[in-house]
């Protein structure tokens, strides 16, 4: 019999789960038939994996509740849900004792940016696009399992990352700097109260900000922060 990948989904769009548990029917069919077909063939294993949905929840409360009933070796969760961040979810999780070995975690997000070294910071395992692939999704998923204290991401993620940080190490910009540009669409007061900073300094950070990118209005800024995935693209 193919390896069994235990797997728990929690996202709040019904249509979503529905999908996401027939690309694992899919799987399971597949692995079972590569398994009949290397037992014909002489072959005691096969290498392919069986995803088999144990659970599912459409808000992070009762995803809290439900994972230690299920018991599953990997865990689906989306981003965004209707009580409560996926992050926090995966946050309490890993305090609660669910680390990486024992839970590997792939966070989902509809959002064409994602932040995704806090999402990353969070416990995640990787991260993934809704907009990829099931054959990309059941690789992350096959991955993860297989090497729990791995990263995952996606080419497109992890050079986005490497670009990011080459823009802001070419422009000098600083941790301070950076934290400013990530509520850069607030006004200075709003951030100072955020970060616990006076008004001056954040319009002292801003004007370094705009300094170091060359430019001389704040829309600028946000243009910069979203290009390199420091805050989400508004939809129109």
């Amino acid at each position: 019999m193919p390896e069994r990948i235990r797997t728990f989904i929690v996202d709040d769009h019904a249509v979503i789960r529905f999908a996401l548990e027939a690309w694992a029917q899919k799987t399971s069919e597949q692995a079972n038939a590569e398994a009949v077909a290397a037992s014909a063939s002489g072959v005691l294993t096969s290498t392919a994996a069986e995803i088999v949905v144990v659970g599912s929840a459409d808000n992070g409360t009762d995803a809290l509740r439900l994972i230690p009933e299920a018991q599953p070796n990997v865990l689906l969760i989306d981003l965004q849900l209707p009580d409560m961040q996926g992050t926090e979810v995966i946050r309490q999780l890993r305090a609660s004792g669910w680390d990486k070995q024992k839970l590997p975690i792939l966070l989902m997000t509809g959002m064409e940016t994602a932040q995704v070294k806090d999402i990353l910071a969070s416990g995640a395992n990787g991260y993934l696009s809704k907009q990829e692939s099931s054959e990309t999704l059941i690789a992350a998923l096959r991955h993860i399992v297989k090497y729990p204290l791995d990263v995952w991401l996606n080419p497109a993620v992890a050079k986005q990352m490497l670009n990011a940080e080459k823009a802001f190490q070419e422009a000098g910009i600083t941790a301070a700097e950076k934290n400013v540009l990530r509520l850069i669409r607030l006004s200075n007061e709003e951030i100072g109260e955020l970060l616990g900073i006076s008004k001056g300094t954040v319009k002292n950070h801003v004007a370094n900000i705009f300094q170091k990118l060359g430019i001389t209005e704040r829309e600028e800024a946000v243009q910069f922060a979203v290009k390199t995935g420091l805050i989400p693209r508004l939809r129109s």
